[in-house]
């Protein structure tokens, strides 16, 4: 009796090493990423994020959990469609979708994010959410504009040139 209580006590604590082992492993993981990670219940209300969309958006992680939409994080702008995204997801299911948005920091810093949401599905089987993957985008948007309006002078400028040859 005193041995299977030691057996067993030997693989729970096996367990328990190999739970840890595997949970650092994943926030060692989570810790590495360049990619914002947040996940919503289907309300809305954020149950997880990772340090880099904590690092995006401005805020702490304790003072996003638990937060019900409209997200603080949401530019003026964007406030009504971001309420009727989260409206559409809720009542079309669990089809993945990718969007870009608008967000503002704390500091009033606008950011263009690249966000990715898909299911959020539990042990079970149950669809208890969204986990998105959200890429800050502002620095190449910057340089998709620069470009574009270099494009333009260039042919504003070859129109010119065109113009005084004639």
């Amino acid at each position: 009796n005193l041995w299977m209580a030691y057996r067993q006590n030997r693989r729970r604590a096996a367990a328990e090493h190999a739970l840890r082992t595997e949970y650092a492993f994943r926030q060692a993981m989570e810790n590495s990423l360049t990619i914002g990670m947040r996940a919503r219940d289907r309300d809305g209300r954020i149950i997880y994020v990772n340090p880099e969309f904590c690092r995006m958006v401005g805020y702490e992680e304790k003072q996003l959990i638990g937060m019900m939409p409209p997200h603080p994080y949401w530019a003026p702008e964007i406030m009504s469609e971001g309420i009727q995204r989260q409206n559409d997801m809720r009542s079309t299911g669990i089809a993945p979708r990718e969007f870009e948005t608008r967000f503002i920091r704390p500091d009033g810093k606008l950011i263009d994010i690249q966000v990715y949401e898909a299911p959020l599905i539990d042990a079970d089987g149950t669809h208890i959410g969204w986990m998105g993957s959200l890429v800050d985008v502002t620095e190449k948007k910057k340089l998709e504009e620069a470009r574009q309006t270099e494009t333009e002078k260039l042919q504003h400028n070859a129109r010119l040139i065109t113009m005084g040859e004639m």
